[in-house]
């Protein structure tokens, strides 16, 4: 029997069907020095939001799976090949992030060593799905990954008749958000499509759910100009086929006509006339000045029995590539953000005015940037970011994004110049200088362990593990089987655990520099640690693919 959180039921697990022994599990009894697990984590503080659990225990893994969870043995050598203890740490399940840009190596480790087992690229998405997973495949991930299907590439497609490259083909598609950086400036993708338009947008879709990929995503605040009956036609589609629509909302205004709360109900009204389940991605940055609004109404919703989740990541600045629709200097200027919000991160520069930006955003409109959306040190704006962040049942999720290069030219050569643009995409391993990415990208969760508990206090560390591992789970349990094994630490659980020190936990670096996370001892994917002793294992590439219950 399964639990409708994709757990295992008492019964199943005493049969055996659960793929342990219960009483095993929840008394000590069933160790074997006979069949020693692989690794046994002893001595550390275990928490499992999903079972309650929250005791000094050990977890034994064996073939990838976890194979004990209980009392620590007075003789744990004799139990496994081999034993970390984790006396004064927590064990907790692997950090699953819903919403990860950086779907490399070089970017998959950055996470490893925040925390992270699992990464998907849901709210923008890939385009052809296959391909993007066997690339990632053949070239062996770090962590777990996975893929929605991206809405954005199939407008391009059909409305500006932009190729669908395989990364296998050309090295400037290897990321799945490559397809929108290189056909940003595109005449006609953010517009609206006609009835004869929208249905091929939707088919293309539709075929790059059934090869795979996790739902649909949905870059509404990108294409402002689509019309709803299309947003209603994805609806329709994920309904149809058990996939949630996980969105980038239309607009992030404070105020007018078309403003955030506008953009939240459009949300709303898909979900209740078509059964969708609608995901609300980065509800921080989209809600803005008006998350005290967006989220009553989104929670009001979700009491009405619609199917709405969402996330948050607990940073004040968001990023992107500047030459978004909402970051036209008139459209700024209307939500009354100062163009100096804006850090042009091949520079680091803030851009100075309306006419530079216009200037990056015609020469350079793939580029990746900072935006300011939030002053913490003014109370009211602290307030409204904490809102969105610890709204309800909001996942912590990254919106981790890829490395950009803003050293000297490459000269001829192995040098270092070269070296920092092949770990863009390649193995590379330490990362050399001259590479940067938003702070989200390296210290997501080690952030919100930091700030959001030891800082502020406003979560405690239990809620802020459970938003890490079964609530992003859950919000998956039916889109991706596989996520029914994740999220939890019990006996046929996959071997994900993050090992941390809650009282060390941090992120290291800032928008300017770039360094992994502080505080994470040990980090482990499927069995293999990843992070041993604090340090990267740069041999190690046990991420598995996750893929949609339709493909």
């Amino acid at each position: 029997m399964t639990l409708p959180d994709g757990g295992q039921s008492p019964d199943a697990l005493r049969s055996g069907t659960g793929g342990g022994s219960w009483d095993g599990e929840r008394s000590g009894r069933g160790l074997s020095e006979r069949e020693p697990f692989d690794l046994l984590v002893t001595g550390g503080r275990v928490i499992d939001p999903a079972s309650g659990r929250d005791e000094i225990a050990a977890v034994g893994i064996r073939a990838g799976s976890i194979a004990y969870v209980g009392p620590v043995p007075d003789r744990a050598a004799a139990y496994s090949r081999r034993t970390i203890d984790a006396t004064g740490q927590v064990v907790a399940p692997g950090f699953i992030d819903l919403h990860s840009h950086a779907q490399t190596i070089s970017g998959g480790r950055l996470q490893a060593l925040d925390g992270v087992t699992t990464a998907l690229e849901l709210e923008g998405g890939a385009l052809p799905v296959a391909d993007h997973y066997r690339y990632a495949e053949d070239q062996g991930r770090v962590i777990n990954f996975g893929m929605s299907a991206s809405w954005s590439s199939a407008r391009m497609c059909v409305l500006d008749q932009a190729p669908a490259v395989r990364p296998q083909d050309d090295p400037r598609f290897r990321l799945p958000l490559a397809m929108f950086d290189q056909f940003q400036n595109g005449p006609r993708w953010q517009s609206a499509a006609d009835d004869a338009q929208e249905s091929k947008i939707v088919g293309l879709v539709e075929r790059q759910i059934a090869a795979g990929a996790i739902g649909i995503g949905v870059l509404q605040g990108y294409a402002p100009g689509s019309r709803l009956s299309e947003q209603h036609l994805l609806g329709r589609l994920a309904e149809q086929v058990g996939q949630p629509l996980f969105v980038h909302a239309r607009s992030m205004a404070p105020a007018g006509p078309g403003n955030a709360v506008d953009a939240a109900h459009e949300l709303i009204d898909t979900a209740e006339l078509t059964g969708a389940h609608v995901h609300l991605c980065h509800l921080n940055s989209t809600s803005g000045r008006r998350a005290d609004r967006v989220t009553t109404d989104w929670a009001t919703a979700q009491r009405s029995g619609l199917r709405l989740t969402a996330e948050a990541y607990p940073f004040h600045a968001g990023s992107t590539v500047i030459g978004a629709a909402f970051l036209d200097p008139e459209v700024l200027a209307r939500d009354g953000i100062s163009t100096r919000s804006v850090i042009y991160l091949a520079t680091g520069e803030r851009v100075a005015d309306a006419d530079r930006l216009l200037e990056l955003r015609e020469t350079d409109p793939g580029a990746l940037c900072i935006l300011e959306t939030f002053d913490l040190d003014d109370p009211q704006q602290l307030a409204l970011l904490l809102t969105a962040v610890t709204f309800g049942d909001a996942a912590i999720a990254s919106d981790a994004m890829p490395l950009t290069y803003t050293g000297p030219a490459p000269r001829s050569g192995t040098d270092h110049s070269e070296r920092a643009l092949a770990a863009l995409t390649g193995d590379v391993w330490p990362l050399p200088d001259g590479l940067i990415a938003h702070l989200r990208t390296s210290g997501c969760f080690a952030r919100a362990l930091r700030w959001l508990v030891r800082d502020l206090g406003v979560l405690d560390l239990v809620e802020v593990i459970r938003r890490c591992t079964i609530l992003p789970a859950t919000i998956l349990a039916a889109a991706a089987p596989a996520m029914q094994r994740k999220g939890r630490l019990s006996v046929g659980a996959d071997a994900d655990l993050t090992i941390f020190d809650p009282d060390r936990v941090q992120p290291a670096g800032d928008y300017t520099r770039l360094a992994p996370s502080i505080g994470f001892s040990h980090v482990i994917v499927a069995g293999t640690p990843v992070v041993d002793g604090g340090d990267l294992v740069p041999d190690a590439f046990p991420g598995r693919a996750i893929r949609g219950s339709a493909g």
